[in-house]
């Protein structure tokens, strides 16, 4: 992760503390866990949108970075740029792989580091175990597994994704014009937030995966011989396997954020 556009987020962050916020420059823990509801070791039963029951009983989420910012991007920002505009006043720049059927808070390795002031209104979160701009990067992004029932069908399955050249748009060479950038792919911005960093506390960023099953049609799921599987090959197109993909990628109600005193 030790980018050139890290530091430039590392350069957003301390000009953020130079007289112009009042806030103090501190090192804050921070940690993610799953659904609140879930009980770490037994699968997670729950009910999607389509009508399926669903019992999960692997859900493991690679996060890469986080980043807070003080500023919601004007329309039309994200267009150009992967990096938000204005502010940044919090990052966690170290990743780990988060198990999402475990309620209990997974410590990131490192501190984060931020300023006290303001609150931050926009999350993003990284998807990459790699440089931001690599195009290569065989990271297991995101891992499910589990059966889903509907009926009389019942369908054991499995998937594993990864972001890298296989998510590349509109062109094998991100350097060709046309192409949307390879980190366009891999950071989930912007995410409504509402967070102040205090001297005291920690920040919490829970997940709960019955967000990325969101109009998952498990009917539609490809066959293999020994599960249904969401797949990572784009060129198949198959309609589950890219819901999954677009509901991990969606600023959506998948990452709640706040910090906790």
């Amino acid at each position: 992760m030790r980018t050139d556009v890290l530091l430039v987020l590392a350069a957003a962050l301390l000009a953020s503390c130079v007289g112009t916020t009042g806030g103090e420059v501190i090192a804050f823990d921070a940690a993610a866990a799953g659904a609140e509801d879930a009980r770490a070791g037994a699968p997670l039963e729950f009910v999607t949108d389509l009508g399926w029951k669903v019992s999960l009983t692997t859900a493991r989420l690679h996060i890469g970075a986080v980043y807070l910012n003080r500023s919601m991007p004007v329309s039309g920002v994200q267009n150009t740029s992967c990096i938000l505009p204005d502010t940044y006043v919090g990052q966690i720049t170290s990743g780990m792989d988060v198990d999402l059927l475990s309620p209990e808070p997974q410590p990131f390795p490192v501190k984060g580091e931020g300023v006290t002031a303001p609150p931050a209104i926009v999350a993003q979160v990284w998807l990459t175990g790699v440089r931001v701009d690599e195009q290569d990067d065989a990271t297991p992004i995101l891992q499910v597994e589990g059966t889903a029932e509907k009926g009389a069908a019942s369908k054991a399955f499995t998937g594993t994704i990864t972001i890298g050249s296989n998510r590349i748009q509109n062109s094998t060479d991100s350097t060709q014009a046309g192409a949307a950038p390879i980190c366009k792919q891999r950071i989930v911005s912007p995410i409504p937030v509402l967070v102040a960093l205090e001297e005291t506390g920690s920040l919490l960023l829970r997940m709960d995966p019955r967000f990325l099953f969101v109009n998952v049609d498990f009917s539609a799921l490809p066959a293999f011989s020994d599960a249904f599987r969401f797949t990572d090959d784009v060129t198949r197109k198959d309609q589950p396997s890219l819901n999954l993909y677009n509901n991990l990628r969606a600023a959506s109600r998948l990452y709640a954020f706040e910090w906790v005193p």
